[in-house]
Order: structure tokens, then C-alpha cells, then sequence
């Protein structure tokens, strides 16, 4: 019994992997976006690292 869960417990971890990954790369576009506009408004604070 033990080896038929298995498969579908590594599928939702991987599942939930993936859809970790995808709301970093969301936050870390939403971040270069704002980043972005605030460079075109404030350019001194352009130089300043995320």
C-alpha cells in the first residue's frame, strides 16, 4: 500500500516545489518592475543594489 502513495506524495512536493519557484520569479519580476519606475522618477536612487 505503501508503494502506491509514495508516487503521489513526491508529486505533490515536487507540485509545491514548483509553485514556490514560480512566486519567487513573480515577486523578484514585481521587484525589477518597481525598481524600474522608481529609477525613471528618483534617479539617485537608481545606484542603489536591490
Amino acid at each position: 500500500m505503501m508503494a502506491i502513495l509514495h508516487p503521489i506524495r513526491m508529486l505533490r512536493e515536487n507540485l509545491s516545489d514548483i509553485s514556490a519557484a514560480v512566486n519567487a520569479s513573480r515577486e523578484f519580476s514585481r521587484a525589477g518592475a518597481a525598481r524600474y519606475s522608481s529609477e525613471t522618477i528618483n534617479p539617485v536612487t537608481a545606484a542603489i543594489p536591490l
